[in-house]
């Protein structure tokens, strides 16, 4: 896109560029909670909103800079940029194993073995890494058995695929309402109304960017502390509290053109929409990436996560594109939509939403009720008895 010499490169290399991002945010953060520990699963799988927000903050200020510069190439640089973090990933992943319970899944044991202790293996850690290796190996072998080879409709058979599915779609639909693709993509329009110049717009959009990485960072600090389901109802309701606040400083003191503004009115307001960010970058934006893989069985959590981003990108594209019509037609009343769509998101994660911290991938399966698990105290019972995991497995469900 960078070399375009006419608009039907621009849009080949966009309609590319938007293949491999949708791609790899489908493939991510499956691969990232299926390599990760149990205590350590959100924070690597949150690790994606912090890049994404990082993407961001390097964008937006490349948009402050280009403002500045009298160049009729000066929109290539924001393109160009983009190639080195594509290439440094895509030369990055050929080091990486394959995910272990992947390889479990197509029956390469052996190699999904190696895999495991690739990532987990410290030197003093081989009888965790054994007990642990075996629960998933076992699992994922029962999960087979019991269930076969499952299809994309299967997602949609039964009430607990269809119960994991809207709950791994619902939170990404729930951060395309909570208004934040709307502030991002749309904040210079927003900055419009408030008589903005064009490089007072830039800056503080610049600004704007600086908060998210910041509060992703954070957020890697206490996101395997805090049960899911609290943060999920916290966000929502602060980003709901934050719309209001943001609806009544627009309603009740606009900009006018050629009157005066108030300018603690308009720091109000810009501080809210600073607030809608680090509050979404820190609590709900990480959620998305760390709710939809945990939810679903290894044999549908590729299939289901490609799903959940057809959700994700699809509102995404009603909103930015619904809303410059919205703003200009309604003006501060589009805000109210933000307060309604956060504030029923936050009762639906109340009263539908399982909590999941602490549990490993093969244990949430048991919340749905439609997988019978193997757990690390069997295997160690009997490894200590000398007795098959499976046979005592099988005996036990008997007894009950």
């Amino acid at each position: 896109m960078a070399g375009a010499a006419h608009v039907a490169m621009l849009i080949i290399g966009r309609m590319l560029v938007g293949f491999a991002v949708g791609t790899i945010t489908g493939v991510s953060p499956v691969f990232g909670a299926e390599i990760a520990k149990t205590h350590e699963r959100a924070k690597v799988t949150a690790v994606n909103q912090m890049m994404t927000a990082w993407g961001f903050f390097v964008a937006l200020w490349i948009g402050v800079a280009e403002g500045k510069w009298e160049n009729p190439n000066q929109w290539r640089l924001g393109f160009a940029i983009q190639s080195i973090p594509a290439l440094i990933l895509g030369v990055g992943v050929l080091f990486l194993s394959e995910s272990p319970r992947w390889l479990c899944l197509k029956g390469r044991h052996d190699e999904a073995e190696k895999a495991f202790r690739n990532y987990h293996f410290d030197g003093t850690n081989e009888e965790w890494c054994r007990t642990e290796f075996t629960v998933i190996q076992v699992n994922i072998s029962e999960e087979q058995q019991a269930q076969g080879r499952l299809s994309w409709s299967d997602l949609l058979k039964t009430p607990s695929f269809r119960k994991r599915l809207f709950v791994g779609s619902f939170v990404w639909a729930a951060a395309m309402l909570s208004g934040i693709s709307f502030v991002q993509y749309y904040q210079t329009a927003i900055y419009a109304t408030l008589q903005f110049n064009e490089d007072r717009q830039l800056l503080v959009s610049g600004l704007y960017g600086s908060v998210a990485p910041v509060a992703c960072f954070i957020s890697l600090f206490f996101v395997d502390k805090i049960g899911r389901k609290k943060i999920l109802v916290i966000s929502s309701s602060l980003l709901s509290v934050c719309y209001l606040i943001i609806t009544i400083l627009a309603a009740k003191f606009p900009a006018i053109p050629g009157q005066p503004t108030n300018a603690a009115a308009q720091r109000g307001l810009i501080a809210c929409i600073f607030a809608v960010s680090a509050n979404y970058s820190a609590l709900l934006g990480p959620m998305t990436w760390i709710i939809p893989p945990e939810v679903f069985t290894t044999e549908l959590r590729a299939k289901a996560n490609a799903l959940v981003q057809v959700v994700h990108y699809s509102i995404s594209l009603i909103i930015t594109q619904c809303s410059p019509i919205a703003l200009a037609g309604v003006g501060w009343k589009y805000y109210i939509l933000f307060i309604l769509t956060n504030a029923l998101c936050a009762i639906i994660f109340f009263f539908v939403y399982p909590e999941t911290r602490g549990k490993s991938l093969e244990e949430i399966d048991e919340i749905f009720g439609d997988v019978k698990i193997v757990h690390e105290e069997d295997v160690r019972f009997s490894e200590k008895a000398g007795v098959d995991v499976m046979e005592r497995r099988d005996s036990r469900v008997v007894q009950q």
